[in-house]
């Protein structure tokens, strides 16, 4: 599928918000690794919708990486419509009308459930980007395309939060002195319970605030522009009992 850079249809994230298609199984909630996936292809876990997302390895470790050193403005999945259709199953069109594709945020979706209280974790390793270095998680993915996510920049050592609608992010909230060093290991969490959100990075909370709702979509990875970084061990886990 062919998408002109500037005026790409809206096309990645009304798929994958409302569920599963039935050939698909959902994996467990976490910790997400990627030690039995082939390095180079993609992650049996996770459909990355923007951007190029793949296998790989940095430091001795395996996990997904996400490679913006080809960055074309977001360049949507070529099997865009078939994810959609194996995440949102009827309602995958809504997905693809929602989000821009020429947004430059790659986002991979994770195939397992993401609604109501959770702790979302990941571990990342940041490598390379003249323009970003940032690794992030998106939540509450809805079928409009919209979402909501909390960043970590290795090139500006801030954390964000943010909602993008229709590929226009808007910053909700930036914590400033937030050190986050390229080449060395992070682990950025975050606990939603109810309304309230608290993010904290490296074990050391950043931010904290209340949210207007529970979130009800789906969640996976995020990261923006020419970013190279590699994820392993996500995790979305219930935290109800």
């Amino acid at each position: 599928m062919k998408l002109s850079m500037m005026t790409l249809s809206f096309c990645s994230l009304s798929l994958l918000a409302t569920g599963l298609d039935a050939a698909t199984s959902a994996p467990p909630a976490g910790p997400v690794g990627f030690d039995e996936d082939t390095v180079g292809g993609p992650a049996r876990s996770f459909e990355g919708v923007i951007g190029d997302w793949y296998v790989g390895e940095a430091d001795g470790k395996k996990g997904l990486m996400v490679d913006g050193a080809r960055w074309r403005q977001g360049t949507p999945s070529a099997n865009l419509a078939d994810q959609a259709k194996r995440l949102y199953g009827d309602r995958y069109a809504e997905f693809l009308d929602g989000v821009k594709a020429f947004a430059f945020f790659p986002l991979a979706i994770w195939k397992g459930e993401c609604a109501g209280d959770r702790r979302f974790s990941v571990r990342f390793y940041p490598i390379s980007g003249r323009i970003d270095q940032g690794a992030g998680i998106a939540y509450d993915v809805g079928t409009d395309g919209s979402y909501f996510g909390f960043r970590a920049n290795a090139l500006e050592d801030n954390l964000l939060f943010f909602k993008v609608v229709r590929g226009k992010r808007t910053i909700i909230q930036t914590i400033r002195g937030v050190d986050t060093s390229t080449r060395a290991w992070h682990t950025l969490t975050a606990t939603i319970a109810g309304k309230e959100l608290s993010v904290q990075l490296d074990g050391k909370e950043r931010l904290k605030r209340t949210l207007d709702r529970a979130p009800v979509g789906r969640c996976g990875l995020w990261s923006k522009a020419d970013s190279k970084v590699l994820f392993d061990d996500f995790e979305a886990r219930s935290t109800l009992p």
